[in-house]
């Protein structure tokens, strides 16, 4: 019955199928056009485009509504805390501001704390997403949340390694108050990035359309020229430090870990 099927189906399937006499070896040879039936004997290759899905990634929409909830809270119920925190002043305006004793109130270390918590958490989901979007089939390997863990932990040891080299040079070279300059823009910038990048993320997470993530690249990439910009000037205003100070201490600062991150993350991933 099976073969009967096949018969009827192909037969009137191919029936254009042309029929022409081999003079050489006296056979048959049917010259078929090619047309998918719907039976077939042979096995069919399919070759599935893979995507990374997480259906973790629910999660992470829960993660930033909460987050999202956080801040407007502190902006309702706080706001001069707020945009105390989040401001783009620059060097020199900040440096007048501590000379005039004009400055507002200080966030203290609670919302400060909080507040590099929720960037490091933008920022961690947002890398999540790019990996997902670029690197897709490389991160299927990757089980859970492993990937966020291994996101989170490789952004805090960047940013502990920054501590460290900033606290270090500034002791040694005797430059604690240029380094509070440099703290607060620095702080101030990543703040903004980080709440910037909440819905953002939300957006690409339910969107799914890809020209976003070079717009946010390239506002992050702004935001973050203004901030070495500012560092630069700040280090410009001390006699200690030379041009060629400040470049190798911004090398050293921003290019050289950012280098090893993405040779370890090409490592891990295969790339």
């Amino acid at each position: 019955m099976n073969d009967s099927l096949l018969y009827h189906l192909n037969v009137l399937i191919l029936s254009d199928t042309v029929i022409t006499k081999d003079t050489v070896s006296d056979t048959i040879a049917i010259n078929m056009q090619e047309i998918v039936r719907f039976v077939q004997i042979n096995n069919v290759n399919i070759a599935p485009k893979l995507i990374a899905s997480n259906t973790n990634f629910d999660i992470f929409t829960y993660i930033i509504f909460f987050l999202l909830g956080v801040i407007a809270i502190i902006w309702y119920k706080i706001p001069e805390r707020f945009f105390t925190i989040y401001s783009l002043k620059s060097a020199s305006k900040i440096q007048r501001d501590r000379d005039g004793d004009s400055i507002s109130k200080k966030p203290g270390f609670f919302f400060t704390g909080l507040f590099w918590l929720i960037f490091i958490i933008s920022l961690s989901i947002f890398s999540i997403l790019i990996l997902n979007e670029y690197y897709a089939i490389e991160i299927l390997k990757i089980q859970g949340f492993q990937i966020f863990k291994l996101t989170i932990t490789s952004i805090i040891g960047l940013f502990v390694y920054r501590f460290i080299l900033s606290y270090w040079t500034a002791f040694f070279f005797q430059t604690q108050n240029l380094l509070k300059l440099q703290v607060i823009i620095d702080r101030n910038t990543q703040f903004i990035t980080g709440i910037l990048l909440l819905p953002i993320s939300l957006l690409i997470l339910y969107t799914n359309v890809g020209f976003i993530f070079y717009i946010v690249i390239t506002a992050f990439v702004i935001l973050q020229a203004h901030r070495i910009v500012q560092i630069a000037i700040i280090g410009n205003s001390s006699a200690v430090f030379s041009a060629f100070h400040i470049i190798l201490y911004l090398c050293a600062l921003e290019i050289v870990p950012i280098l090893v991150l993405l040779r370890l993350i090409n490592n891990d991933l295969g790339i």
